[in-house]
């Protein structure tokens, strides 16, 4: 405006980007330049549409303490301004945030930064700045050596910047993970190495009894070879099915039972849950490894040399 209060000519907006305002101001009378100037301040209020609700994730105990209900919309207060929330989802807890039931727990709001700007803007509020970032390299490049670069900045304190695969180390170190995980590896080995010696001994113990059956067989002309064939697809019949059924049952007791005994080191549930993974080529080897033992044992059996006259003497054959 100009000094009588006259308005100067009306601001326009200039085609193009960067986006750039035109306009004019009338400038004092000689017999007021005695007044003091001030800094000109220019108001643009750009049309925008309007702003939609923000959606939410809350936890199961912030809808307990504000007594909010999933569809639910609130008057969330932020930045000195009030955002409009609709909750979207319910879970049971969100990472970085505590959820260990304290009476002063009032639960965690997930919220989509930009959304919630833009609203407080529309609000005429104050941004919310964030004072954390999550970062991810590119897949040829390594965590570590990023985290590094950020530690060595002298605007950045060192222990501020964390990386998951030394978190993931330190849990899998710490000894309230690491013993109930060692100890479900002891036994997941301990139990493949006896089903290999029990099947390994009925193999032994099946030859053995249809000794007589097997001389009857070779005195009617079966070749060793042939008999060998038969009685190795039959037990491979037998360890496949018991096998398929033992990784089925294992697959299902692992993840029923592990997420229930991995404790953090104040021996509280971990957040995020255990995850847990059962390698394919690890499992794969160990079933080769116990199915190749009775194998092994049933081939070399039925192929050794056996007198046939003397097979059926003893189980008096005639």
């Amino acid at each position: 405006d100009t000094a009588d209060g006259a308005a100067a000519a009306r601001p326009r907006m200039a085609a193009g980007a960067p986006a750039t305002v035109d306009f004019t101001a009338t400038p004092l009378p000689p017999d007021m330049a005695w007044l003091p100037t001030a800094a000109l301040t220019l108001d643009l209020r750009v049309p925008q549409p309007p702003v939609p609700v923000v959606e939410g994730v809350a936890t199961d105990r912030y809808l307990e303490s504000t007594g909010a209900r999933i569809g639910q919309r609130l008057s969330v207060q932020l930045g000195g301004g009030s955002v409009p929330v609709r909750i979207a989802r319910a879970v049971r807890a969100l990472p970085t945030t505590p959820s260990d039931g304290a009476d002063d727990d009032g639960g965690a709001l997930l919220l989509d930064l930009a959304s919630v700007n833009r609203a407080l803007q529309a609000a005429k509020g104050g941004a919310v700045l964030p004072n954390e970032w999550w970062l991810a390299t590119e897949p040829d490049a390594s965590s570590q050596v990023a985290a590094a670069a950020l530690r060595q900045r002298p605007d950045i304190d060192p222990s501020r910047v964390v990386v998951r695969d030394e978190i993931a180390e330190r849990l899998r170190d710490d000894p309230f993970g690491a013993g109930p995980g060692n100890a479900f590896a002891a036994a997941a080995f301990a139990a493949a190495a006896l089903t290999a010696v029990g099947f390994a001994v009925s193999a032994a113990g099946s030859l053995r009894e249809r000794s007589a059956e097997f001389g009857v067989l070779r005195a009617l002309g079966a070749s060793r070879r042939r008999l060998a064939r038969v009685v190795l697809v039959e037990h491979a019949v037998l360890v496949g099915t018991a096998l398929a059924v033992g990784v089925l049952l294992g697959a299902v007791l692992a993840r029923a039972v592990i997420p229930l005994v991995m404790l953090t080191a104040e021996a509280t549930r971990p957040l995020p849950g255990v995850l847990v993974v059962l390698p394919p080529l690890r499992v794969t080897a160990l079933l080769a490894a116990v199915a190749a033992v009775p194998l092994v044992i049933t081939a070399v059996l039925a192929l050794r040399r056996v007198d046939a006259v003397s097979s059926l003497r003893d189980r008096g054959g005639e």
